[in-house]
């Protein structure tokens, strides 16, 4: 069954993510230079919240009833609305931190500063075209 595959490479992958956690939580310990501790650590950070979407998809799978994520839907409309709104009001504000790093980006003249901070406007950047994507497809009219 194709979904039982799909379970145990999540499974598994999570079991990968918590070790790359483990060992990098170790590496960060033993590391002094600023630049590679922050990279070391947003790692750590991608890992775990890639261990939490991946526990969140087996949630999904796992239901008995389990419809495709998109068809999902809000119990309630009134929740279903208060939902939208916050993930619009999310995308306004990474608008607004992305128009921030950019201007963080263009002041500053160091350019392992400057790495750092394109990083995380690129991260900004794939927030916005995901959340765009939630509103998008979990808020359209379906037959």
């Amino acid at each position: 069954m194709p979904e039982e595959i799909l379970t145990g490479l999540i499974k598994k992958q999570i079991k990968i993510e918590e070790g790359l956690v483990t060992t990098i939580k170790k590496e960060v310990e033993g590391t002094h230079n600023v630049a590679a501790k922050l990279l070391l650590l947003e790692v750590q950070m991608d890992s775990e919240k890639h261990a939490m979407i991946l526990e969140g998809i087996l949630d999904v799978i796992g239901h008995k009833d389990a419809k495709p994520l998109w068809d999902t839907l809000i119990e309630s409309y009134v929740d279903k609305l208060v939902v939208k709104k916050n993930l619009e009001n999310h995308i306004k504000t990474e608008e607004a931190m992305l128009e921030h790093i950019q201007r963080e980006v263009r002041e500053t003249k160091d350019e392992g500063i400057k790495l750092l901070l394109e990083h995380i406007a690129s991260d900004e950047k794939k927030h916005h075209e995901i959340l765009q994507t939630v509103i998008r497809e979990a808020y359209k009219i379906r037959p």
